[in-house]
């Protein structure tokens, strides 16, 4: 997996008119920037966990606050989240149901005037994740939430796409993802506005190609087919 400053002279060869003269290297590290951002987003490079406090009597949690709920939130993961309906010392994890504000107004009549109590369902407005009912005790790690994180942008020629300081091996075959959509912001303004329509249809196929391959790895499989079996059980 190259780092930053190998990303740049990769891009740079593969769009020769893009000379540190049109496009200088911090508008270009911008750019790898945003494609790594976006390969995450579509592929879900950086699945994780993180376990954070259950408030009585707060049925909001801002997920952009690192203090609320859990750092570099980007999307719920499809495990979605879970409630520790014991204690610390006895834990007990059980799933809550995904919906919409919509559908509680819907089917729970009535559910904001509604007593605290033990969480059943969650939805996610904005940045916020909405619990009901509203928790009815506090409990450190009482809310178990598997998301996707997102990037941290690399800011010296030294760091690399999606591990930061660290390599990660496993995501080297994304190279060439990352060149064709630094490819995709340069042609336009090196006057090749048609060629880089062109090249975001190549980034879109090339990106169905890298998940299909990810996919085929077969704790990730296994995982997609555990959580399709278990979100028809409990939907």
């Amino acid at each position: 997996m190259p780092n930053l400053g190998n990303l740049r002279l990769l891009s740079r060869l593969n769009v020769p008119r893009a000379k540190i003269s049109r496009v200088n290297n911090a508008t270009l590290d911008l750019i790898i920037n945003e494609v790594a951002r976006d390969i995450n987003a579509r592929l879900k490079l950086l699945r994780t966990d993180a376990k954070f406090e259950k408030t009585a009597e707060q049925y909001k949690y801002d997920l952009s606050d690192a203090s609320d709920t859990v750092e570099r939130f980007y999307k719920i993961d499809e495990p979605g989240i879970w409630w520790n309906s014991n204690t610390v010392a006895v834990v007990n994890y059980r799933r809550l149901f995904p919906r919409t504000v919509k559908w509680l107004d819907k089917n729970q009549e009535g559910w904001r005037n509604q007593g605290s109590g033990d969480p059943r369902y969650y939805a996610k407005q904005g940045k916020f994740l909405i619990f009901h009912p509203t928790p009815s005790i506090t409990l450190a790690d009482g809310f178990w939430l598997y998301y996707i994180e997102n990037t941290i942008d690399m800011d010296s020629a030294n760091y690399f796409p999606w591990g930061h300081t660290s390599k990660i091996s496993e995501y080297a075959f994304l190279t060439d993802l990352i060149i064709k959509g630094v490819e995709v912001w340069l042609k336009p303004p090196v006057g090749k506005k048609q060629e880089g329509s062109a090249a975001m249809a190549e980034y879109r196929a090339l990106a169905d190609e890298k998940e299909a391959i990810l996919l085929d790895s077969p704790d990730i499989r296994a995982n997609v087919e555990r959580t399709k079996i278990t979100l028809r059980n409990v939907c």
